[in-house]
């Protein structure tokens, strides 16, 4: 996988076999190929400091989710947060499928993504367009929230009622995540041979967030099993949605 279109024609295969197999992994799926999409015609009109760079990037960004998901298919060891993202219950909220995927894709591969891109390089000169790489994650959660309200009535009013109900799930918000996540790629583009350690310390870290997200405490779980109940449970409806 050398280029971004092929990147996503690998994420197309993956939601297909969702879809087929009514598999709520499609969630995030779903909103990571809307996000890929959104960045290849960020490229084709030339938004970034360096598009042939911010292309690889990409491709380095989507191949740790695509690989990680090839290897849990094939009973491969792969990261515990991703471990954490497929062994999703079933009763979980889409909004918790697509939370818990992106607590892994931006808390450890966005950092590990960047790290590798710039090959010992000079990290600090990805670092604006690491930001607008962010800013179309942080786009893309608001626009999943507001297609979740269609399919998910609740979850616009328990919005209305405790907060972003992204909060509520997960505990972290998506601003604070970029920021770590830019210290985090700053890190392992200095770590040099302590570099499988800082990654394995931080996956620990970020499997134990994903677990809060998918098995909330007490109060949380109540309103998520509440909703639960009432989400509508046809995932091409909602994968529709979240698509659009």
């Amino acid at each position: 996988m050398e280029t971004i279109d092929e990147a996503i024609a690998a994420m197309d295969a993956l939601l297909d076999r969702a879809l087929d197999e009514g598999d709520p992994r499609g969630y995030f799926t779903c909103v990571y190929r809307s996000v890929t999409a959104r960045v290849r015609d960020g490229i084709r009109a030339g938004e970034f400091d360096d598009c042939e760079r911010m292309e690889r990037f990409d491709v380095e960004f989507a191949r740790l989710y695509l690989d990680a998901a090839a290897g849990f298919a094939a009973g491969r060891p792969i990261s515990q947060s991703w471990q954490v993202v497929f062994e999703a219950p079933p009763s979980a909220l889409a909004l918790q499928h697509v939370m818990a995927g992106m607590n892994a894709h931006i808390n450890l591969d966005l950092g590990v993504a960047a790290a590798r891109v710039q090959q010992g390089a000079e990290v600090a000169h990805l670092q604006a367009d690491f930001e607008r790489l962010n800013d179309v994650l942080a786009m893309m959660i608001d626009r999943m929230q507001d297609a979740l309200s269609h399919t998910a009535p609740w979850t616009a009013v328990a919005d209305r009622l405790a907060g972003r109900m992204d909060e509520l799930v997960s505990g972290w918000s998506i601003e604070y995540a970029r920021a770590r996540a830019w210290a985090f790629a700053e890190r392992l583009a200095t770590a040099g041979p302590d570099l499988e350690s800082l990654v394995a310390d931080r996956d620990a870290r970020v499997a134990a967030l994903g677990r809060r997200i998918l098995h909330p405490p007490a109060p949380v779980q109540w309103v998520t099993g509440w909703m639960a109940d009432r989400e509508r449970s046809d995932l091409l409806a909602v994968i529709g949605a979240l698509a659009d």
